[in-house]
């Protein structure tokens, strides 16, 4: 980094979109949504991929890589991204910013070559139907998912290297939404036109190259379609290739309009607005367009009757009965909402609750905003409305997304236990042992349940899958307080064992209340649905996220404290 007499540089300062303060927060709001959308669109192509059989083609295999591609390319940039826009001072270290540089380029090279190796398969698909499964068969598919992967890392290792090499001015501030390459070698205080010739050579190889092998195909697809005498068959066989064709457009159009120019660059705001569009929209309209466009994945099999909505039932068929639900569960979800957004604002806001108690609980808060949004809105509009239908697509998502959630919260839920048995047990120890590295690898464990969980309606598939997401955090829980009640039991001062009591009591109670509920519901997987078992899913979907955080904020002092800092420190602004 730089000779001996320059300085050196540990951190940077993201500039990002703006400096207003109620313009972040609204940002902060509509980028955390299009993120939920994106991960949770591209996860539901890769689940149904994975599910149904007749979707095991060369085509679909491609389409999984690119949805893994999408969702890591997004997480590498948003979440970074979400907490500068609530926090007052946008730093980011040097080897994360480096380390963004990396995954972003390699994630971003790897889509493009991906695109290539899709354009070729539609190729063989349109102008040499009959020897398609001869020609793209699987050793080959999995060959050219590899040289896609390994392509980009390459390319963005060598980027990466070349751009840090360059010696640092003590300007640290980054004009760019995240570490982009052309924004961080702005900051060099040397002549930097070689490092945007390489840069631009780079982007040739790994940009034009495939570029190039798109359009060769689509060359050759266009004129077999052309031969095609009956509109229908031409038609048939275009279809084929227009979700692939627009996304090609969008991902390409952008970065080629960003990295093939870079003396005559775009100015500083439409650089930011268009790395966004391409960060951020183009992750989350990639599982779009290749759902709404593509028949094989929305339509049924032929042969059999295919239900397009189901009628939900709800709770009571008396229009006064469900007027009066509707204003109870509107005042319920909006004091779910504020408590929980409450929770979050104030840990990140406080640096005295940067602590892996409140870092899992800030994790927890979040799943419980996804986990209410994903059944009350619904609700909420079925009670004033006189068809109670939900179009099967609607269903089948919103059982996947609580089915997803509810497990990430057990899991979170037995991770929270651990850290009050280490805090409790072995309190000497616990800065040690809960450090940064281990409390962000619960959560990829934690969020894995949504690439696996279960949503077949087999009682025995629920009753395994009840089983795993449920019982094994459960137990996790029952040893960790096993160990902490027989901690506090040594300690011969009453007001010891308080204190000791009360940093565990509000955990305690919020595992009390998802526990007994989701055993209760879900490990009688027998049992026919009933008023009573429609109540037990109520009160976990909608009272268990409301409690949650007035729990951990009325028994907590470490909370109400940093509230009444938070709070006179705004009025200070004032």
């Amino acid at each position: 980094m730089g000779t001996e007499n320059q300085t050196w540089v540990k951190e940077f300062i993201l500039l990002g979109l703006s400096s207003d303060w109620d313009t972040q927060v609204s940002l902060f709001v509509l980028f955390s949504i299009t993120y939920m959308v994106t991960v949770l669109g591209n996860f539901l192509i890769v689940l149904l991929i994975s599910l149904d059989s007749r979707l095991h083609t060369p085509m679909y295999f491609f389409l999984t890589n690119l949805s893994l591609v999408d969702v890591s390319y997004a997480t590498t940039i948003v979440p970074q991204m979400l907490v500068h826009f609530l926090s007052e001072h946008k730093v980011i270290p040097l080897v994360s910013c480096a380390a963004q540089l990396f995954f972003s380029l390699g994630l971003g090279g790897i889509e493009f070559v991906l695109l290539a190796v899709m354009a070729y398969d539609r190729y063989v698909a349109v102008c040499d139907p009959l020897r398609y499964l001869v020609i793209m068969h699987g050793g080959l598919c999995t060959r050219l998912a590899i040289t896609s992967w390994v392509s980009g890392s390459v390319n963005s290792l060598m980027q990466t290297a070349i751009t840090f090499q360059l010696p640092m001015c003590s300007n640290k501030f980054i004009d760019h939404i995240s570490c982009e390459t052309l924004a961080v070698v702005r900051l060099a205080c040397v002549d930097t036109s070689s490092n945007e010739i390489a840069t631009m050579v780079s982007s040739i190889v790994l940009l034009m190259s495939p570029f190039c092998l798109v359009l060769l195909s689509y060359v050759k697809i266009i004129s077999t379609i052309l031969k095609i005498r009956s509109t229908e068959g031409r038609k048939k066989a275009f279809h084929t290739c227009a979700s692939h064709l627009t996304v090609v457009v969008l991902c390409y159009g952008m970065a080629i309009f960003i990295y093939i120019q870079p003396h005559s660059s775009p100015s500083g705001l439409q650089e930011k607005l268009i790395s966004l569009f391409y960060a951020v929209l183009t992750p989350m309209l990639n599982p779009m367009i290749y759902s709404l466009r593509n028949k094989e994945r929305l339509m049924g099999r032929e042969n059999q009757t295919w239900v397009s909505e189901f009628i939900l039932l709800g709770l009571s068929s008396c229009w006064e009965t469900q007027v009066s639900l509707f204003f109870l569960f509107l005042a319920m979800y909006l004091v779910t909402m504020l408590g929980n957004f409450l929770i979050l604002l104030l840990i990140r806001l406080d640096s005295s609750l940067n602590t892996p108690m409140y870092f899992f609980l800030s994790v927890l808060s979040f799943v419980d905003i996804c986990y209410t949004n994903s059944t009350v809105p619904q609700m909420l509009v079925h009670f004033l409305s006189a068809w109670k239908t939900i179009p099967f697509q609607s269903c089948v998502l919103q059982l996947y997304v609580s089915l997803a959630l509810g497990g990430s919260e057990f899991f979170l839920l037995g991770a929270m236990a651990y850290d009050r048995y280490v805090a409790v047990c072995r309190p000497l120890h616990y800065t040690v042992i809960m450090h940064g590295g281990l409390c962000l690898g619960w959560l990829p464990a934690a969020w894995w349940l949504l690439a696996c969980v279960d949503i077949s309606f087999n009682m025995v598939m629920v009753a395994i899958s009840g089983f795993l997401v449920i019982m094994l955090p459960c137990a996790l829980v029952l040893f960790s307080y096993g160990h902490i009640v027989a901690a506090i039991l040594r300690i011969r001062s009453a007001q010891g064992r308080s204190k000791a009591f009360g940093t565990c009591a509000s955990h305690l109670t919020v595992v009390s209340m998802c526990f007994g509920t989701a055993i209760f519901t879900y490990m009688r997987p027998e049992v026919d649905s009933s008023a009573e078992q429609k109540m037990t899913t109520l009160f976990f979907a909608v009272v268990t996220p409301m409690l949650n955080p007035v729990i951990y904020s009325l028994r907590n002092k470490e909370v109400m404290s940093a509230l009444r800092r938070v709070l006179r420190k705004l009025n200070e602004k004032r």
